[in-house]
């Protein structure tokens, strides 16, 4: 029998159908519909890159014979008994390096001196021909282990430089010897995020020609999730000294033709290359101590030395990577931590509180129209790279306002970019209001990930942030103000930072009142 209630109803026209189905559509806002975000700009960084730069900070490792016979570098014929770390504790690193604020760490698993810090199959200089752990222990391993339970990424420095072993200088030999203990290292120890290497090496020493591009492949395979530090990338790059400090204008853009392992322009590497075709950030290493490996005679750098290693690293878009030697005991010395834990407390003191985001803030324009959410100007005071501020197209003006409601002294100001979409601007500079006019505090050339600019201290309600140049259209995802109470500035209070662009033009300047030439 046929459903009375269902034969109750009278079907709907099809005539009127279109008519409905136009109703139900035009109810919907056209709010509802996210405006797409611009287009990223080429080159971009990978995924494990991106992971790389998030981390801001590494701890090196230097450790091994040279830590016990006084040298930083071993000749390849140190006794393997020399090496005997009685008190070797490598969660004490790790747990040193977390509370710090150091989120990877980097062993030297092989210096140039050749000896092992793993029970290769390949040479009988490592470890197991040592007394430590009656020649049964081995250190990767138990770094390993500890990072792991910690959740501290893990890296590995294998020098491509041997001083011991005979088959160096040997070509295919050396190249297979050398990818069967990278191949050890990188098949036993679970998850590596870095492999490090350089071109160091003696003068006078044997000839020698180091199959990269077969070794960066193998690293690739194995660890598929590892960035690979050179001089010359593939997926970081050496910042060019060995002080820490980064050129003033620092981009992430680089050609890895332009460089060759061992033997890269040290300018090239500081500054990167706005027309670059690769994404090869840069990494900076220093040493707390004067030397890399531990020596009873010195001392470590303060905690304020750090600070200002931090601002020219960590600040101006790259990894500190901050070399922190076990001593002959196996453990980081006293001195050590307490200048890493002053260090912390300095740096939390100075970028915990933002100082800017209580205040009212309003850009030029807004991607999508002024009621636009998703690229809203209170984006940048949001710790993610993920969301940011993005003007309207095609604008004259790129600058944020911000009122602070009431006069506020600050020193620092930083700056961040969402990089997955690509570094972008060129030049920026920073405003206040003063005296009822608008007075220059601060200029500066890149951004990248991270920009820290320091200035002599200005008090103020009303600011503004302009982007002068930029290679696209300027994103910003963070912004904030800070008071350094700590540092000592010796620059004048209107300072500019240089703009370096190799030698080539600037690829897009805005046209408008607040921009201002650059001398390239």
């Amino acid at each position: 029998m046929p459903n009375p209630s269902f034969n109750s109803r009278k079907p709907i026209s099809v005539h009127a159908l279109p008519i409905f189905v136009s109703l139900f559509f035009s109810a919907i806002p056209h709010s509802a519909l996210k405006i797409p975000p611009p287009l990223p700009i080429l080159p971009l960084p990978s995924a494990s890159q991106l992971q790389w730069q998030l981390s801001s900070m590494a701890l090196f490792l230097h450790f091994g014979p040279n830590t016990f016979t006084d040298s930083e570098w071993g000749t390849g014929h140190a006794s393997p008994s020399v090496f005997n770390p009685t008190l070797l504790n490598a969660s004490q690193w790790v747990h040193v390096a977390k509370e710090a604020g150091f989120s990877r760490v980097i062993l030297t698993a092989k210096h140039h001196d050749g000896f092992c810090l793993w029970l290769s199959e390949y040479t009988d200089y490592s470890v197991k021909a040592s007394p430590w752990r009656n020649g049964k222990g081995d250190v990767v391993a138990e770094l390993a282990a500890g990072a792991k339970e910690a959740g501290i990424a893990l890296g590995l420095y294998l020098s491509p430089w041997d001083r011991h072993e005979s088959c160096y200088g040997k070509t295919l030999e050396y190249n297979e010897f050398y990818i069967g203990q990278m191949t050890e290292l990188l098949t036993r120890y679970g998850d590596i995020k870095e492999v490090w290497l350089d071109g160091a090496k003696g003068e006078g020493e044997k000839d020698m020609e180091y199959y990269f591009d077969a070794w960066f492949s193998l690293i690739h395979q194995l660890q598929p999730d590892a960035v690979i530090f050179s001089d010359a990338g593939p997926d970081t790059r050496w910042i060019g000294d060995e002080a820490g400090v980064a050129g003033s204008t620092c981009w992430s853009l680089f050609n890895r033709s332009n460089a060759v392992i061992g033997g890269t322009n040290p300018q090239y590497s500081q500054g990167g290359d706005p027309h670059g075709h690769d994404w090869v950030p840069a990494e900076c290493d220093v040493s707390i101590r004067p030397g890399w490996f531990w020596h009873a005679s010195q001392v470590p750098k303060s905690a304020l030395e750090l600070l200002d290693i931090y601002y020219k690293s960590a600040g101006r878009n790259c990894l500190l990577l901050l070399n922190v030697p076990p001593n002959s005991s196996g453990l980081i010395s006293d001195e050590d931590i307490q200048a890493l834990q002053e260090f912390k407390e300095l740096r939390r003191s100075i970028f915990s509180n933002n100082l800017a985001e209580k205040g009212l803030l309003t850009a030029s324009s807004i991607r999508g129209g002024n009621d636009n959410y998703q690229f809203r100007p209170y984006n940048v005071f949001e710790e993610s790279i993920y969301t940011y501020w993005a003007p309207e197209e095609d604008q004259r003006d790129w600058i944020l306002y911000l009122d602070l409601q009431e006069s506020v002294s600050f020193n620092v100001l930083q700056v961040q970019e969402p990089i997955h979409m690509g570094q972008r601007i060129i030049k920026f500079h920073l405003e206040i209001r003063s005296g009822g006019r608008w007075k220059n505090v601060i200029s500066g050339t890149t951004v990248g990930y991270k920009r820290l600019q320091q200035f002599p201290t200005v008090q103020s309600q009303y600011l503004k942030l302009v982007i002068d140049m930029s290679r696209a259209d300027p994103l910003i995802s963070y912004m904030g103000l800070h008071m350094d109470r700590f540092s000592i500035l010796s620059h004048a209070s209107n300072t500019t930072s240089q703009i370096y662009v190799n030698g080539s033009q600037v690829l897009r300047q805005v046209p408008n009142k607040h921009s201002q030439t650059a001398t390239v």
